[in-house]
């Protein structure tokens, strides 16, 4: 264990219930290897936490403060943040044999620099930080024995999000299971990439499509796996057009839809070619949902979001909704991106939502809150 003195602005961000201290608040730090075990100390001298070292993200990782009771970074340190964590979903009606829910989420269940998806039979854990490897193998097995699961894959998520990411399997994984959210199944790949075939973080949205979906003509741009297709499919869309770069995942979302017995149009190729074509064809679609990748080849949300929402917004017709999600708070309210691409189209906004209830956020870290959705009416 690695002493180490913070300034009194970090001890308050701390003392207030901030978890991920950034090492620029912390000068004068000796040379920490990532995953050091180190005990935080106030500017005179009292005990303000335990952390662990992730260097890879600039961070001291704050698993614990005085109030907790531990010294040191532990398996019962561990045990007791999984089994508060699994209460909160429980609370929430989440877990059961096949189903898929966010078990735990960084700061805001203690344990910043770590996320844990159940799927079905299998957790999911994710480190942030090579650091925090070893413990998220030691973490996986903890969520494995609380949650009755059969086994668990530890991702190393790096910045950038590359699905080439190295993963450690924990007793039983199969490469593809079906996992149901609400009753409704979806195919996922525990052991594929960085991303499984599920996000989450958009259940309360797939919950919250049948409001507008019934009767309309649906236009799903970077559709992934379909899932918020299927849910406007399954609540009565008079058509439903999933778009996504890769043929793979198109055939993945067929499944899904397959599985669900519904049926649906599938476009494999950029959704600005897509848009540039449909407007020239003169199609239209009632509801357009946009859900772009936070980063990628040839994607910046701040510079294209503005013109893509304008290119949506030209094949909806006075009257149809355009849904759009945006996975960042650096870029300020995505109500503003949205103004600079509507042009003149006049819009109301009929929603704004975040997270779900399963992703709990530390008060002291609103940029943890990252989802932003808007959905918009045009005339």
């Amino acid at each position: 264990m690695i002493t180490v003195s913070l300034p009194a602005p970090a001890a308050t961000f701390v003392a207030g219930g901030g978890r991920d201290i950034d090492l620029a608040r912390v000068p004068g730090l000796p040379a920490l290897n990532a995953g050091d075990h180190l005990q935080l100390l106030g500017a005179s001298g009292e005990e303000v936490g335990i952390a662990v070292a992730d260097p890879d993200n600039a961070k001291l990782r704050v698993l614990a403060v005085p109030a907790d009771g531990f010294t040191t970074i532990t398996g019962a340190l561990l045990a007791v943040r999984v089994e508060r964590a699994l209460a909160w979903r429980k609370r929430l009606g989440l877990p059961g044999r096949d189903h898929a829910y966010r078990l735990i989420h960084g700061a805001g269940d203690g344990l910043p620099g770590f996320a844990c998806d159940v799927m079905g039979r299998v957790a999911v854990v994710y480190a942030y930080g090579e650091g925090l490897r070893a413990l998220g193998k030691q973490l996986a097995e903890t969520v494995v024995g609380f949650a009755q699961l059969d086994g668990a894959v530890v991702k190393r998520r790096a910045k950038g999000g590359s699905e080439d990411v190295p993963q450690d399997v924990i007793g039983t994984v199969e490469e593809r299971s079906v996992v149901t959210e609400h009753g409704v199944p979806y195919e996922v790949h525990p052991l594929a990439g960085l991303n499984v075939g599920l996000f989450t973080d958009m259940r309360e949205q797939r919950l919250g499509m049948p409001r507008y979906a019934p009767g309309q003509r649906v236009l799903n741009l970077f559709s992934y796996t379909g899932a918020l297709g299927l849910a406007c499919a399954r609540a009565g869309a008079a058509s439903v057009t999933n778009v996504d770069t890769s043929q793979g995942v198109l055939a993945w979302a067929k499944g899904n839809f397959d599985r669900s017995k519904l049926a649906a149009r599938y476009e494999a190729g950029d959704a600005r070619r897509f848009l540039t074509r449909a407007a020239r064809d003169k199609e239209r679609y009632d509801l357009v949902i946009v859900d772009p990748p936070s980063a990628g080849v040839g994607w910046a949300t701040g510079r294209d979001y503005p013109e893509l929402i304008a290119q949506a917004s030209a094949v909806i017709p006075d009257g149809g909704l355009l849904w759009l999600a945006a996975n960042t708070v650096e870029l300020g309210p995505l109500a503003k991106l949205a103004g600079k691409g509507l042009r003149g189209r006049s819009a109301a906004i009929v929603e704004q939502a975040g997270l779900p209830p399963e992703y709990p956020t530390a008060v002291a870290q609103p940029q943890d809150r990252y989802l932003q959705i808007l959905v918009l009416r045009l005339s």
